[in-house]
């Protein structure tokens, strides 16, 4: 059964998110994510205002999709792997306000590069963070474990490519997204089977 290990109460004992929360949240940031990763495969010759736009709209949409999917959790407020995923979209929307405003190549490889990398860290906090035990772990830990390294690889890569322009920005970044984006959606399919199949006992 397809289900994330969450705290209910103060003590922290384990409890389960069931499948058919979290499917949907999941399915959204993959649908982003790959869209954003389609538009970078097809845009042959970006400038540096359709980087900056395209940075900006992924960006913010990212953090919605994070902030849907840390409700659907249930964390307590003062959970860390909470306050981690929380402070990693805010980081997202901030940088995503910052290179949609600026409308520079440098800032958008710099600050992008800095968000990924600090989400993609954030990420293999939560998969790493966790009581001992199979019974405590997340199944989600294994997907938060590699997009959180591509995350973390994307945004380091990001500010070399700052001379190569907005198409070779993009292209690094678009790269990573497809990646990403193709993880979460087979495990937004494999959540939804599961809750169908719970639903079905």
């Amino acid at each position: 059964m397809r289900e994330t290990a969450v705290p209910n109460t103060v003590n922290g004992s384990i409890s389960a998110t069931p499948a058919s929360r979290l499917w949907q949240p999941v399915l959204f940031r993959s649908m982003i994510t790959l869209l954003f990763g389609i538009i970078t495969v097809f845009w042959g010759a970006p400038d540096v205002v359709g980087l900056c736009l395209n940075l900006g709209w992924y960006f913010l949409a990212l953090v919605a999709a994070h902030y849907w999917f840390v409700r659907r959790l249930a964390l307590p407020r003062t959970d860390p792997k909470r306050l981690a995923l929380l402070a990693a979209a805010g980081l997202l929307a901030v940088a995503g306000v910052v290179i949609f405003i600026a409308v520079s190549t440098a800032v958008a490889a710099w600050v992008g590069g800095a968000a990924l990398a600090l989400a993609g860290a954030a990420e293999l906090f939560t998969a790493l963070r966790g009581p001992a035990g199979k019974a405590g772990r997340s199944a989600l830990r294994s997907d938060w474990l590699i997009s959180g390294v591509l995350g973390l690889g994307t945004g380091i890569l990001l500010p070399f490519f700052t001379a190569a322009g907005p198409h070779a920005l993009l292209g690094v970044s678009g790269g990573g997204a497809l990646m990403t984006g193709a993880l979460w959606l087979l495990s937004a399919l494999t959540l939804r089977h599961d809750a169908r199949s719970r639903k079905g006992k």
